[in-house]
């Protein structure tokens, strides 16, 4: 039988009504501006993010840095200058090859996570509907949204996963 064949025999499929703060991830690790690219990779092997809020004091949300964010530092010019770059219709982009780039070890101390942060985020509110949720990583094409209360304060984390997760126990399929 199909899952599709099955909704329909199913008499008891209500609108799931849940909050983000009802099925977030609330402990989240994240790192600060001041973070350097040592630290920054150790926390990424240490807990397989691919994704990790930069915070200053009071957990208020700055910015992310990605796994992909680490690329940043193959390039032979700053962010500024590549974002300039791409806006030149006439300026070939040059593929970085990263085997072939030469970086020195005190990168590791002199890069901090403000070099390779990325400014553009999607937050939603903890007391916004799981469906609200869904409907922003659909727009924004993303598989995770970070969960703010006043405005800007980070309080969890929210995946794809969580919210599958979620309706799962909310339906008995899972404990």
């Amino acid at each position: 039988m199909k899952i599709r064949d099955f909704y329909k025999l199913c008499p008891n499929r209500g609108v799931i009504v849940l909050k983000v703060k009802d099925c977030m991830t609330k402990e989240v690790v994240t790192v600060e501006r001041s973070t350097n690219l040592s630290q920054l990779i150790e926390v990424f092997r240490k807990h397989s993010f691919h994704t990790l809020p930069v915070v200053e004091t009071n957990n208020k949300i700055v910015g992310i840095v990605t796994f992909e964010d680490l690329l940043k530092v193959f390039q032979p010019y700053s962010q500024n200058l590549a974002r300039m770059l791409e806006t030149v219709p006439f300026v070939e982009k040059e593929e970085e090859d990263i085997l072939l780039t030469d970086i020195s070890s005190e990168m590791g101390m002199l890069v901090i996570v403000d070099d390779l942060i990325n400014t553009h985020f999607v937050t939603v509110a903890e007391e916004a509907s799981v469906k609200e949720a869904r409907r922003l990583m659909k727009l924004h094409d993303s598989p995770r949204l970070l969960v703010i209360k006043n405005g800007d304060k980070l309080t969890g984390i929210i995946s794809l996963f969580d919210i599958i997760l979620a309706i799962f126990k909310q339906k008995g399929i899972i404990k």
